[in-house]
C-alpha cells in the first residue's frame, strides 16, 4: 500500500460528510421541532434528534487521520513547527471568515428583529481566533459549534508531543511497527479520559480535551491496526471492550456509543478492503469536501434563515411550510458552506499540500493558488 493510499481514504471523506449533514440536522430541525414533528414521521425526527452524534464521529475521525498523517515519522523542530503551521493554514484562514460571517449575521438578524445586539468585544474575538474562549470562559459564544474546534486543536498538539515525548526514551530508532511507549502513553491517558467523561474523576477547568480524549484515540487505535503496529489488534479490541464495560457498569452514554459504532466501521470495512469502496459516491464525497464549511457555518446561515423565515409567516406557519422552511435554510447553508468552501478552503488546501512536500519556494505565491480556484 502506497504512502498516499494509506494516508486518504474516499470513505473517510464521505463518512466525515454524513456526520457533518447528521449535525446540520439536528440543529436546524431544531428550530422547528412542532412543525416538523406533524410533517415527518417519528423515526425520522428521531433520527435528527441524534445528529449530535455526528460530532463523536468527528472526534474518532479526527483522531484516525492525525494518526495516519504523522504516522512514524521522527519529531524534530523542524517537523513540529512544519506540522503546527500546515494545520494553523488548513484551519485558521476558512474558521475566521466564518466569525466575520457569524458576527455580521447576528447583527443583522437583530436589526432586522429589532432586538438590542451587542458587538463581541476585542477580547472575545480574540479569543476566538485562538480556540482559547472555552479555556478563558468567555461569554458570549459567537457559535455554538466552535467548542469542538478547540478540542481538535488541542488533540494535534497532544497527539504530536505524545509521539515526540515517546521517541525520546529510544537512543536509538525504533522500527516503524515497534511503538510500545508511545501506545503505553495514550492508553494511560485515554483512562483518565474515560474517568473524566463519565464523572468519576471532576476536571473543574473547561474547555480542555481531556474528557473527550477517549473519542479521539479509538481512531488512533484503528489507525494503528492499518499501520501495522505490534499488538495494534489486541489493544483495539480490549479498549473497545473497556468502552462497552464502562457504558454497562456505569451509564449508558449515546456520545460513547457513537465513538464505539464509527470504529468498529472503520475497522470492519478495512478488514473486508472497503475503506475506499463505502461512501465514494458523488453526493458523499461532496459532503465530505464540503464538511468542514457546512458545520462551521450552518448555525449562523441556516438556523438565521430559519428563524427570519418563521418571523415572517408566523401567520401562515404550517406543517407543510414549516418543512419548506427547513429544505429553505438546509439549501442555503449547502451553497454558502460550497462558496466558502471555493473561495477560502480550497486555496488553504492547495498551500497545504505544498507545505507538505516542502516546496517553500512557492508557499508564498498566493496569486497561483488563487488562480486555481
Amino acid at each position: 500500500m502506497t504512502k498516499q493510499r494509506l494516508n486518504r481514504y474516499r470513505t473517510i471523506d464521505g463518512l466525515r460528510g454524513i456526520a457533518a449533514l447528521s449535525v446540520v440536522f439536528y440543529h436546524l430541525s431544531g428550530n422547528l421541532k412542532l412543525e416538523l414533528s406533524q410533517l415527518l414521521p417519528d423515526f425520522i425526527t428521531l433520527a435528527f434528534s441524534y445528529g449530535y452524534l455526528g460530532v463523536p464521529i468527528f472526534f474518532v475521525i479526527s483522531g484516525f487521520v492525525i494518526s495516519l498523517s504523522i504516522g512514524s515519522n521522527k519529531i524534530t523542530k523542524k517537523y513540529f513547527g512544519n506540522f503546527i503551521l500546515r494545520r494553523s493554514i488548513r484551519l485558521d484562514p476558512t474558521y475566521w471568515v466564518s466569525i466575520i460571517l457569524a458576527i455580521i449575521l447576528l447583527f443583522i438578524k437583530a436589526e432586522f428583529i429589532g432586538t438590542t445586539y451587542h458587538l463581541p468585544s476585542f477580547s472575545n474575538i480574540f479569543s476566538h481566533m485562538f480556540y482559547l474562549q472555552d479555556l478563558l470562559e468567555v461569554s458570549p459564544l459567537i457559535s455554538v459549534v466552535y467548542w469542538t474546534l478547540c478540542l481538535e486543536v488541542q488533540l494535534y498538539i497532544f497527539y504530536i508531543i505524545t509521539v515526540w515525548v515517546s521517541q525520546q526514551f529510544h537512543k536509538e530508532e525504533v522500527a516503524p511497527h515497534d511503538q510500545h511507549i508511545h501506545s503505553l502513553l495514550i492508553l494511560l491517558v485515554g483512562l483518565f479520559s474515560l474517568a473524566a467523561d463519565y464523572k468519576l474523576i471532576n476536571v473543574s477547568h473547561p474547555g480542555l480535551f481531556i474528557a473527550y480524549w477517549h473519542y479521539f484515540l479509538m481512531g488512533v487505535l484503528v489507525s494503528n491496526v492499518i499501520r501495522n503496529l505490534t499488538y495494534s489488534k489486541c489493544t483495539l479490541f480490549v479498549w473497545i471492550f473497556i468502552e462497552i464495560l464502562f457504558q454497562s457498569t456505569i451509564f449508558i452514554k449515546p456520545y460513547s456509543i457513537g465513538g464505539i459504532i464509527a470504529c468498529a466501521f472503520i475497522y470492519i470495512l478495512w478488514r473486508k478492503d472497503l475503506l475506499d469502496s463505502v461512501f465514494t459516491g458523488k453526493g458523499f464525497q461532496f459532503f465530505g469536501t464540503i464538511s468542514y464549511t457546512l458545520y462551521l457555518i450552518h448555525p449562523d446561515i441556516g438556523w438565521k434563515v430559519i428563524s427570519v423565515a418563521k418571523l415572517l409567516l408566523q401567520d401562515h406557519m404550517s406543517p407543510l411550510v414549516g418543512g419548506a422552511i427547513f429544505m429553505f435554510g438546509l439549501t442555503i447553508s449547502i451553497a454558502c458552506a460550497y462558496a466558502l468552501h471555493v473561495i477560502i478552503e480550497r486555496p488553504t488546501l492547495i498551500l497545504c499540500n505544498k507545505l507538505k512536500n516542502n516546496t517553500f519556494s512557492q508557499i508564498f505565491s498566493i496569486k497561483k493558488y488563487f488562480n486555481r480556484i
